[in-house]
């Protein structure tokens, strides 16, 4: 196929988000420079821009599937602009500027080069948008790395903290590793499909799955294995905790978020784009790799004493209640999993976003420094405790309740014994987590308060800028976690037809959707 400049203007068309972040990761990281004595814009210009991006997502969202780059024979595309694309390139928007916010507020930790934490962090935005609509290997590969080093590089970012040098470094070599076992797998698909899309890859493996031959289930193991590691999923998990604990905070709240939103969005693409006539391979491995995270998740998150590090751990859990949907197979299936991914961000930025704003005035992470936090900061207890006891599926308000409830059902109708052991953990793996949860809430509302929190000032001066933007980013976490309980049915319709045509049943695993509805 010639490309004409027709064709090129229509793909710069529908590429508009995409360039409007660049446009932003270009400010962020030459204003600085131009004039670092009005560095402050940085983060403000950032936050526009990323509306302007969240704006122009919406609207395609009501678009026909479209590829872009198209292969001669005009079958599939490098990239695909669809429903998918749209809603987590919507949601690494929505919650990358949570980060942004939560960032203003911490930002005086990392003295110099600020500008530069903006262009990275938008960078990651970026990335999960290009892995959202990769349907290609080499855009697949470039994307996920992208994620990955501007990850590695932001969790080093307080250069000199000796901890968050020390989680750079083990996030540099763990990825390391994983990236060899990703071009290694990425190359045996080439070899097996003749092709680099995912859908001439998927037809050529729609035949070899009637009989699964060794190279086909070798590539399922390297893949699912980039896809743990990415999701954090046991075994895959080593790297996450002191990661976590030894980042800023606000780059352990987005690879808690956005970077696990583009493992997700992958694994939803790959495994069912590219694998789906071999769904009753890989289904019951990401099973019992959902079981293992479950349990080894909430479990060890019961011996944390830092409140970064018990999150670390709480998010290996949710991963695995979320996969429940993908396991599943299925449109409702699929559907809770993306609505489970809509209301986890909230909540999850909400509690490190409460992290923030107790370690700026203390310098500690600590659950037992927090202990009578209600009394000297009501509105953090308060805010912070909403977003706890929803990870943990309390009803107050009932958004984190409602989204465990739906993937569970979605395990419950596979109607097999796998269903029926993903719930069985599930529902027995929440009860520790529900401990973990309310003994940070409680903490926080007893009567004899810490020496770190009798300590604060009542005027809240201690930190050398203002808690102003943090404050709001818990406030929209909050708003989140309402939204998801009172719009809970035009948001399921949301994540419904995000992933329309990709979900089928169990037992149709014969045979591909088709192109059309993908």
């Amino acid at each position: 196929m010639n490309y004409t400049p027709e064709i090129y203007l229509h793909a710069l068309k529908l590429m508009g988000p995409e360039i409007v972040l660049v446009v932003a990761i270009v400010f962020a990281a030459l204003w600085n420079i131009c004039s670092p004595r009005q560095r402050a814009m940085t983060p403000v210009v950032s936050i526009g821009l990323i509306i302007v991006a969240t704006l122009m997502l919406a609207q395609q969202f009501s678009l026909p599937r479209q590829m872009l780059f198209p292969t001669p024979d005009g079958a599939a595309g490098l990239f695909t602009v669809d429903k998918l694309t749209a809603a987590f390139g919507l949601m690494s928007c929505i919650f990358g500027g949570m980060v942004v916010l939560m960032t203003m507020g911490y930002e005086f930790h990392f003295k110099q080069n600020r500008g530069e934490y903006y262009a990275l962090l938008l960078t990651s935005v970026l990335a999960v948008i290009l892995a959202a609509g990769s349907t290609d290997l080499v855009m697949l590969f470039v994307s996920l790395e992208t994620l990955t080093l501007a990850g590695v590089l932001l969790s080093g970012f307080a250069k000199r903290d000796r901890r968050s040098n020390e989680a750079s470094l083990k996030y540099l070599l763990s990825t390391a590793a994983t990236t060899a076992t990703f071009l290694y797998g990425l190359s045996f698909l080439y070899g097996l499909g003749y092709s680099t899309n995912y859908y001439e890859i998927a037809s050529a493996l729609a035949v070899k799955a009637q009989s699964p031959s060794i190279a086909v289930v070798l590539v399922l193991i390297l893949m699912l294995s980039i896809i743990g590691f990415k999701l954090s999923l046991v075994p895959f998990h080593m790297w996450t905790p002191d990661v976590y604990e030894g980042a800023p905070t606000p780059v352990s709240a987005y690879l808690s978020v956005i970077s696990k939103m583009g493992g997700l969005v992958v694994a939803i693409r790959v495994l069912d784009g590219i694998f789906g006539a071999s769904v009753a391979q890989w289904a019951p491995i990401v099973a019992i790799l959902a079981m293992l995270s479950m349990i080894a998740g909430n479990f060890i998150a019961l011996a944390q004493t830092s409140l970064k590090r018990m999150l670390a751990y709480s998010s290996i859990a949710h991963v695995g209640y979320m996969l429940i949907g993908l396991v599943a197979n299925t449109g409702d299936g699929l559907a809770a999993m993306v609505f489970y991914m809509i209301v986890y961000g909230f909540m999850n930025l909400g509690a490190f976003t409460g992290a923030v704003l107790f370690e700026n005035e203390t310098g500690s992470d600590n659950i037992e420094d927090m202990a009578g936090l209600i009394r000297k900061r009501p509105w953090l207890a308060v805010g912070l405790s909403i977003c706890l006891l929803n990870l943990g599926g309390l009803p107050v308000p009932p958004a984190g309740f409602l989204a465990k409830v739906f993937v569970f059902w979605a395990g419950f109708q596979m109607a097999t014994p796998l269903g029926y052991w993903l719930v069985a953990i599930a529902l027995l793996t929440s009860v520790p987590a529900l401990y973990y949860y309310t003994r940070v809430v409680i903490m926080m509302a007893v009567r004899d308060p810490s020496e770190k929190v009798a300590t604060l000032p009542e005027d809240r001066h201690l930190v050398p800028e203002s808690a102003a933007p943090t404050n709001l980013a818990l406030m929209i976490a909050v708003a989140g976690v309402v939204v998801g309980t009172l719009a809970v049915n035009p948001l399921m319709t949301f994540s419904g037809q995000s992933v329309a045509g990709m979900g089928r049943p169990m037992t149709n695993v014969g045979t591909l959707p088709n192109s059309e509805a993908r």
